[in-house]
């Protein structure tokens, strides 16, 4: 498979982390757009959105950002905005972003509750796993995208053709 002008650095990036969440033995999948790309969705990669099962507050997670330190551009932070209340921290490789949640503190908001609820309250996810140029990701399931994204106050026009871009591919 022929590597498109933005996806070196992608397979790069996954190159790095990869091998390190094995040899951690942590369970994790990819989220997001970067996950709606892999599927088929036409869209810009701009981030790969990780989501590692478990708390901040694990060994196994701490390690992985003590590991993954020197690559770190965003801190281990608590983020909260109108869609999301989670911890995440950023690392950048080969000029490619790779954004990190800890599962456990993963919350949404629930526009039809009115409230953050946690995205994975009933254990570690459904997951559908790709080649993407030779590399085996685990996605999160169409069907769990289409949720979280549906779920937001606040839908970018991104989120809004990931949807249909992930409906579309699922009639086929």
């Amino acid at each position: 498979m022929e590597f498109k002008a933005d996806e070196q650095g992608t397979v790069n990036a996954l190159e790095y982390i990869i091998p390190i969440l094995e040899r951690l033995k942590l369970r994790w999948c990819i989220t997001g757009g970067f996950a709606c790309y892999v599927y088929g969705v036409q869209r810009p990669i701009t981030d790969i959105d990780i989501d590692v099962e478990g708390s901040k507050d694990d060994a196994a997670f701490q390690k992985l950002l003590k590991e993954v330190e020197p690559h770190i551009t965003q801190s281990l932070e608590h983020f909260v905005d109108q869609n999301y209340d989670n911890y995440n921290f950023e690392i950048t490789i080969d000029g490619q972003v790779i954004d990190i949640c800890p599962m456990k503190e993963m919350g949404v908001f629930d526009k039809s509750k009115g409230k953050y609820e946690c995205f994975y309250r009933d254990g570690f996810p459904r997951i559908e796993t790709i080649d993407f140029h030779g590399l085996r990701l685990p996605l999160l399931a169409k069907e769990l995208i289409i949720k979280n994204k549906e779920m937001l106050m606040w839908q970018r026009e991104s989120d809004v053709k990931d949807v249909a871009g992930l409906r579309a591919s699922m009639q086929k």
